[in-house]
């Protein structure tokens, strides 16, 4: 599962998966992820696994996130 977190949170260290891969939101309106970090209010981007950056790699663009958003799809 992707997971949000700000550019100042950046990727998470002690996770069961490292999340290695940043990439932008395709939001649309007023819609915004907010960082995954509990203390934090910022916007968020996608980190991606080393195993969804390869299905991003071919092709896939739509991704669960781990918390709060049901699901997001990354440009």
């Amino acid at each position: 599962m992707a997971i949000a977190r700000c550019e100042i949170c950046a990727s998470p260290k002690g996770l069961k998966h490292s999340y290695n891969h940043a990439h932008v939101l395709d939001i649309s309106g007023n819609e915004r992820i907010l960082c995954g970090t509990p203390s934090c209010i910022r916007v968020g981007g996608i980190w991606l696994t080393d195993e969804e950056e390869r299905q991003y790699g071919s092709g896939r663009r739509s991704f669960r996130l781990s918390y709060r958003a049901g699901g997001v799809n990354v440009t």
